[in-house]
C-alpha cells in the first residue's frame, strides 16, 4: 500500500470514528462535514483515490438528500406546547390537562424558562382525603395533596433535554426516568417544545422505500462503498445487505452503519467477504 493510500485509508478511519460519534451525540454534522472535507481534498488533486476512478464525496456533507447521523430531537418535537404558570390554580391545570387531552405541561418561570413539570401524576394526591395520614409516611405527596397552585404540586427541577440531542439518548432518558414527555429547552433553558413518547414513536413510521434510501446513502457517503456491490432491502423495517465486499472489517461496519438508520428494526447481514469470513449482527 503506497503512503497515499495509507493516509486515505487512515482519513476514512477518522470518518467512520467521527459518523458514530455522532450516532451517540459526541459529534455534530459540522464534525462530520469536517471528517468528509478532509477526504473530499485527498481525491481532488487526480480526481479519483488510489485510481478508483469513484467520485469524491461532496464537499461539506453526506450524499444528496442523506441525512448528516440520526434524527435529532428538534425534528420530532412538539413546538406547540400547553404551558402553565406556577400561580394557576390546580383546578384550573387539571381542566388544561384534560381538555387538551396531554399528560403533562412544562411550568415557566421568568424569562420563559422551564421552573418544572406539571403532569396528572402530580394532581393525584389532591384526591387523597387523608393528607395528615400521609404525612408521616410520604410527606412529599402529603404536601402536594394540600398545595393549591400549580407551584406547590409541580415536579422540580423537569428533567428536560436539547433539541440537537439524537431521538435515541431521549429515547433512554424517558425509559430510565419513567417519563411520558421531556420539555426540550435551548441553551438558556427557554422551552423549545416538547417530545413525548408517541413524538419518538415517528421513526418506526418511515416507509421501507425511506429506509432502503437512507441505509444505500449510509454505505455509500460513509463507507464509500460502490452502490453496486451491496443489495438493500428492506420489509417491514427489517434491513437485509447481500453481496460481497473486500473484509470482514467491510461486513461488520455496513452492517452495524444500516443498523443506525432511523425506523430500522433489524438488520439481516448476509454480506460475504473475500477473506471468506461471514458477520451477522448481534441482537440488540
Amino acid at each position: 500500500m503506497s503512503r497515499r493510500d495509507d493516509y486515505l485509508d487512515a482519513l476514512l478511519k477518522q470518518l467512520g470514528a467521527t459518523y458514530y460519534q455522532t450516532l451517540h451525540g459526541e459529534a455534530t454534522s459540522s464534525d462530520l462535514a469536517q471528517a468528509l472535507e478532509a477526504v473530499a481534498d485527498h481525491w481532488r488533486p487526480d480526481g479519483g483515490a488510489s485510481g478508483s476512478g469513484r467520485p469524491a464525496p461532496a464537499a461539506g456533507g453526506l450524499s444528496p438528500g442523506y441525512p448528516a447521523g440520526p434524527r435529532r430531537v428538534r425534528d420530532v418535537m412538539t413546538t406547540n406546547v400547553v404551558t402553565v404558570s406556577p400561580e394557576l390554580g390546580c383546578k384550573h391545570a387539571a381542566r388544561l390537562l384534560h381538555d387538551h387531552h396531554i399528560s403533562a405541561m412544562p411550568v415557566l418561570g421568568p424569562g420563559g424558562r422551564v421552573a418544572g413539570l406539571v403532569s396528572e401524576a402530580d394532581l393525584l394526591p389532591k384526591q387523597d382525603r387523608r393528607p395528615g395520614h400521609l404525612a408521616g409516611i410520604l410527606p412529599g405527596r402529603a404536601a402536594k395533596a394540600g398545595a393549591r397552585t400549580v407551584r406547590g404540586i409541580m415536579t422540580a427541577p423537569a428533567v428536560t433535554i436539547g433539541p440537537g440531542e439524537p431521538v435515541g439518548a431521549a429515547a433512554r432518558l424517558m425509559h430510565r426516568q419513567h417519563l411520558k414527555c421531556l420539555p426540550v429547552v435551548d441553551a438558556e433553558g427557554k422551552l423549545a417544545g416538547i417530545v413525548s413518547r408517541h413524538d419518538l414513536l415517528k421513526v418506526f413510521l418511515r416507509s421501507d422505500e425511506q429506509i432502503t434510501a437512507d441505509v444505500a446513502g449510509a454505505l455509500a457517503a460513509v463507507l464509500l462503498l460502490d452502490p453496486a456491490s451491496v443489495a438493500v432491502t428492506v420489509r417491514d423495517g427489517v434491513v437485509t445487505l447481500t453481496g460481497e465486499l473486500a473484509d470482514s472489517a467491510q461486513v461488520r461496519a455496513a452492517t452495524r452503519l444500516a443498523g443506525h438508520v432511523d425506523g430500522v428494526i433489524a438488520v439481516s447481514s448476509q454480506l460475504t467477504s473475500r477473506d471468506a469470513e461471514t458477520w451477522t449482527r448481534p441482537p440488540g
